[in-house]
């Protein structure tokens, strides 16, 4: 029942104009069968996990690609608590005639003045999004909300403090505000009121983060962003005794979709580099990694039973194949 992995699976800121707005399966994992046991459960639903809060008509910054400015970011900070990242939103005022055809999304940690720190993650050309009006005016300009479903390139994203850059795609012309928020209806930490935002903008060369502050002078210039995910409930449990029959319990998995069950001797964050889940980081390492089997989420938490041999001291962790989320890591017994 072994397969392989691959086979199966898966400097100064230039001066800019216009940059601101001011105002249960058989398993065999060894060649042993298994009963099958699958237990009733529930699945999360993506929500809100990060918002900073919505517009409190100061100001709005530019973080856009393709429209009359080429391509600029700006980046807000957050603490995130964990979760797998499904989607992105953020409330931009736009110029008439702007067009927005998509998005991009890009997760920095250790980001400070002219240094990005280390990139966590980027997803861009995301087209699978909405631009919806919100009933806002500000700026002689109409808000909306940006939208943006990860889909096959949900991630998880751990525990820490990260910068994330939201920005629209547009077709050539117009211009793109994010608004900035003192953190009025805001969602998770910090709540909008910090002013650790950073410019990035491409317009005359290549970038390096600065402080917004430098720009339009002194205050806590956040800007409205929001990040949606699942809530880090998909989970694994290994019980038994290696060499022997182990139990693999789940819970916490989208129903009634395909999961496989990974191996490999160490923990590490490989990337799935081909397959429908191509993109996603893995908690484990690249030693022995495999697909052990792909078996049934059931109604979303569920266990199956194998027999184990060579697997002893190495790890095991859980991908849904259809919206590639993966569960925590866990140790053969």
């Amino acid at each position: 029942m072994r397969r392989r992995l691959s086979a199966v699976l898966l400097s100064v800121l230039p001066a800019l104009s216009g940059v601101a707005l001011a105002q249960d399966d058989v398993l065999t994992a060894a060649g042993s069968g298994g009963e099958r046991r699958l237990e009733a459960g529930l699945v999360a639903p993506a929500a809100i996990c990060w918002y900073n809060g919505d517009i409190d008509y100061r100001n709005g910054f530019t973080s856009e690609r393709n429209t009359a400015v080429t391509a600029t970011w700006t980046y807000d900070d957050v603490v995130w608590d964990g979760g797998v990242v499904t989607g992105a939103r953020a409330h931009f005022v736009i110029n008439p005639g702007t067009v927005i055809v998509g998005g991009d999304l890009i997760i920095y940690q250790g980001m400070s003045e002219g240094n990005f720190g280390r990139l966590i993650r980027e997803v861009s050309d995301i087209t699978d999004f909405k631009f919806t009006r919100t009933g806002i005016r500000a700026f002689n300009r109409d808000e909306y909300r940006l939208e943006l479903t990860l889909g096959h390139s949900a991630f998880r994203l751990d525990p820490g403090e990260y910068h994330v850059g939201i920005r629209c795609i547009g077709s050539g012309q117009g211009q793109a505000f994010v608004v900035v928020t003192s953190g009025e209806n805001a969602i998770g930490t910090p709540p909008g009121n910090n002013g650790r935002t950073f410019l990035c903008s491409s317009f005359q060369g290549p970038c390096f983060p600065t402080d917004w502050q430098n720009l339009v002078g002194p205050g806590t210039w956040d800007v409205s962003y929001g990040l949606d995910c699942r809530p880090s409930d998909y989970t694994l449990a290994l019980s038994g005794q290696c060499p022997g029959l182990v139990r693999v319990e789940w819970s916490g998995a989208e129903p009634d979709r395909r999961q496989g069950i990974l191996f490999a001797f160490d923990v590490g964050n490989y990337t799935l580099p081909t397959g429908p889940c191509q993109g996603t980081e893995l908690g484990l390492g690249t030693r022995g990694l495999m697909l052990i089997a792909v078996i049934s989420t059931g109604a979303g938490s569920g266990a199956v039973s194998g027999a184990t041999g060579s697997q002893c001291q190495g790890y095991a962790q859980l991908i849904t194949i259809s919206s590639c989320a993966t569960s925590n890591v866990a140790r053969v017994p």
